[in-house]
C-alpha cells in the first residue's frame, strides 16, 4: 500500500484510499455500506506482496463529523503475533491431547495386567492366608496408584479443555457397589467400617457419565478413608429431584480455617499438610467434574476431631433400562456355570491381557475365542458367530473404531463392549459412534465383566 499524506486523504473514501490491496478495498466497501456495524470488531487478513498475510483487528463505529454528517471510525492494529501465538497454543493443545491419549493407554495397560492377575492369584482355592495377604497389598497399593495416576491425567486433560461429559445410561447401585466394592480392604485394614445407605427408592437408571460420576464418588472416599483414624464412613444416597450422594466420615475433621482451600488445587489443607499424604488434587477434581455433570460438591458440615460430611448433589434424568437386569456379582470365584451356552470374542493387541481374560472366563462354561487386532477381529466374528464381543479399541493396522462398525454391518444388534484405556473422552464418543454399545475401563473389575455379559446376553450364573 502505497503511503497517502493527510491532505490527500482528507474528503476520499476509504475503498478509494487503499492502493494495491484488493482484500482493503473490499473490506471497507463492505463495511461503509452495512449501517448495522456499529462499535464491531472486525478481523481481516492483508496479503502484501505474495507474502504470508498479516491480520488487522479493526475497531468500527458511526460517528457524528464536524458538519453533522454520518461518519465511520475504523482503526486498525496488527495482531498477527497473536493469531499465530493462538494458532500455536492450539496446536500444542491437540498434540498434549494425542499426548494423553498414548499415555492414557500405556500407563494403565500395566496396570491392568498386574491387577488382573493379582485377582487371579487371590482368587485360588488353597493358597497359604501369608500369601493371599501379600496378594491383596498389591491390589491395594495398585488402586491406590490408579487412582493417582486418573487425577493428574483428567486434570491436565481438563486444563488442556479436552474433556467433556459423555452421558450415558447408568445404574447408580451398580456405581455405587462397584465405588465401595473397591475400597473395602482399605477400610477393613484401618479397621473401619464402611457402609451404604439407601434413603430413597433409587431409579434403575439415569443419564450422567458413570466414569466421571465414578470418580467423583471415589475421591471422596479416598479423602474420608485418608483422614479417619477410627469409627467409619456412611454412605448414603437419596433421589428426588436430584440425586444426592453424601459420604460422612468419623475423621479428624476440618477447621474453619483451612476449609475455604478444600478444592484448590495448588493448596493443601493443614490436615492434609500434617499426614503428608496424596497428592490433594481427588476433592478439585471430584468438584471439577461435579460441575461439568452440572452440580457440585461441598463440604456440608466438620467439626476438628468429630468428621466431616461431603455432599455430591446433581439434577438426573430418569431414563428406561435398555439392558437386563441382574443380580450383583458379590465374588466372581463362586460362579461355577451359565444357564445357556455363550460364546465370547476377546480382541486385544496385548497377548498377555487375552490370556487374563481367557482365565477369568472359561472355567465358567464360556466358549471364547481371540482376536490380536481388527481383522483378525472381523475374520473370526464371521467365522464364530459369538454372542458378545469385546473390542479393544486402540490397536495397531486395524483398530477397534472400524472393527466395531464392519462387525455391525454384519450384524447390528450383536453386543460390542468396548475395552479402554484412554481417558480422553473424545475416543469414547468416537467408540459410541462407531457402535459400541458398553465401555469396561481397564483396569477392570471381574465381577464388572460377568456382570456386563449377563445385562447383554441375558445368561444367568449358576454358583458353587
Amino acid at each position: 500500500m502505497g503511503a497517502l499524506d493527510k491532505k490527500t486523504l482528507v474528503g476520499k473514501k476509504a475503498s478509494d484510499s487503499v492502493i494495491g490491496s484488493v482484500e482493503l478495498t473490499s473490506f471497507f466497501l463492505n463495511v461503509t455500506d452495512k449501517a448495522e456495524l456499529d462499535n464491531e470488531v472486525l478481523v481481516q487478513p492483508i496479503h502484501r506482496n505474495s507474502e504470508k498475510p498479516v491480520w488487522i483487528k479493526f475497531d468500527v463505529s458511526w460517528v457524528t463529523c464536524p458538519d453533522g454528517q454520518p461518519g465511520i471510525y475504523i482503526c486498525g492494529i496488527d495482531i498477527t503475533a497473536e493469531i499465530h501465538a493462538r494458532r500455536e497454543a492450539e496446536q500444542r493443545a491437540l498434540e498434549r491431547s494425542s499426548f494423553l491419549v498414548r499415555m492414557g493407554h500405556e500407563l494403565r495397560t500395566p496396570i491392568n495386567t498386574v491387577l488382573g492377575y493379582a485377582q487371579l492369584l487371590h482368587g485360588l482355592e488353597g493358597m497359604p492366608p501369608v500369601a493371599l495377604e501379600y496378594v491383596r497389598t498389591i491390589i491395594n497399593n495398585e488402586n491406590n496408584l490408579l487412582h493417582l495416576l486418573s487425577d493428574v491425567l483428567e486434570l491436565s486433560k481438563y486444563e488442556a479443555g479436552q474433556t467433556v461429559p459423555l452421558l450415558v445410561e447408568t445404574n447408580i447401585k451398580k456405581l455405587v457397589h462397584e465405588v465401595t466394592k473397591s475400597y473395602i480392604d482399605q477400610f477393613s485394614d484401618k479397621y473401619l467400617s464402611l457402609t451404604v445407605d439407601y434413603k430413597t427408592d433409587i431409579p434403575d437408571a439415569i443419564l450422567t457419565d458413570p466414569q466421571k460420576l465414578t470418580q467423583i464418588l471415589a475421591n471422596i472416599l479416598g479423602n474420608s478413608l485418608k483422614f479417619t483414624r477410627k469409627g467409619g464412613v456412611t454412605v448414603t444416597v437419596s433421589y428426588t429431584n436430584q440425586l444426592i450422594i453424601d459420604v460422612e466420615d468419623t475423621g479428624i475433621g476440618i477447621s474453619s480455617d483451612d476449609s475455604p482451600y478444600l478444592f484448590d488445587v495448588f493448596a493443601q489443607a493443614g490436615s492434609g499438610k500434617e499426614h503428608m499424604t496424596g497428592a490433594g488434587i481427588g476433592l478439585p477434581v471430584a468438584r471439577i467434574f461435579a460441575r461439568m455433570l452440572g452440580g457440585d460438591v461441598v463440604l456440608l458440615r466438620s467439626n476438628p476431631g468429630v468428621g466431616s460430611t461431603f455432599r455430591f448433589a446433581m439434577e438426573a434424568k430418569i431414563v428406561r433400562s435398555s439392558k437386563t437386569e441382574v443380580p450383583q456379582i458379590t465374588d466372581y470365584t463362586q460362579i461355577s456355570g451359565i444357564s445357556k451356552p455363550c460364546k465370547i470374542l476377546l480382541v486385544d493387541d496385548v497377548d498377555i491381557n487375552l490370556a487374563m481374560l481367557e482365565i477369568f472366563l472359561s472355567p465358567a462354561g464360556f466358549e471364547v475365542q481371540i482376536a490380536a487386532n481388527g481383522f483378525e477381529a472381523v475374520a473370526k466374528y464371521k467365522e464364530f458367530q459369538p454372542d458378545i464381543v469385546f473390542m479393544d479399541l486402540i490397536m495397531p493396522e486395524k483398530d477397534g473404531f472400524e472393527a466395531t462398525r464392519e462387525i455391525k454391518s454384519y450384524n447390528a444388534s450383536v453386543p460390542v463392549v468396548a475395552l479402554t484405556a484412554s481417558i480422553v473422552d473424545s475416543v469414547k464418543e468416537q467408540a459410541l459412534e462407531s457402535g459400541v454399545n458398553d465401555f469396561m475401563t481397564k483396569p477392570f473389575i471381574p465381577e464388572r465383566l460377568f456382570e456386563i455379559i449377563a445385562e447383554h446376553t441375558g445368561i444367568a450364573y449358576t454358583y458353587k
